[in-house]
């Protein structure tokens, strides 16, 4: 285990390396009373995956060629399908995103927890802004409002690029 020096920069260097192992991105803070709250505040970030964090990812079989960015739900063979918020509960309930492009029957990187950077896959994110599950795997900041349909939200935009996953379970709306 590392030792640090019991003072403020000591504490400081602490939280630094905590914010480091969670995957966020570690800053100069002043070594005082406002430089540890600062600290703080971005480890408390990093560990809710809001800005830091790295993703969290599987792969699995692809029941259908699938695209970057895709929200997903795992069938009852264990293959990995578009999403779809108009469909059944099962087919509403999210998996996680793909990864990168895949073709049928190919293995799949599945991301479902954590962040994912899609900035190659044609997504431009309003950050701050939440996604909900569409479509056939496609994600809004429009959440579904007929009824039989299912709410899903998917996450939050970290910046242009980037989705913070905060899958939650699927809302049918009656």
């Amino acid at each position: 285990m590392a030792q640090y020096p019991e003072n403020t920069g000591g504490i400081i260097a602490a939280i630094n390396a905590c914010i480091t192992a969670a995957g966020g991105t570690v800053t100069s803070y002043n070594h005082n009373t406002g430089g540890i709250i600062q600290a703080l505040l971005a480890l408390q970030t990093a560990i809710a995956g809001m800005g830091g964090g790295s993703a969290v990812e599987i792969e699995l079989t692809a029941g259908e060629a699938l695209s970057k960015g895709d929200a997903v739900y795992i069938d009852a063979d264990g293959k990995l399908q578009k999403a779809d918020q108009a469909l059944t509960r099962d087919e509403a309930t999210v998996a996680g995103l793909i990864k990168e492009d895949v073709a049928i029957d190919q293995l799949a990187k599945l991301v479902f927890s954590g962040k994912i950077d899609l900035a190659s896959g044609g997504f431009t994110f309003t950050p701050g802004d939440r996604y909900f599950l569409g479509t056939a795997g496609t994600i809004s900041t429009t959440p579904p409002s007929a009824t039989s349909n299912y709410v899903v939200l998917v996450g939050e935009a970290l910046d242009t690029t980037t989705l913070a996953l905060n899958i939650d379970v699927p809302v049918l709306l009656s």
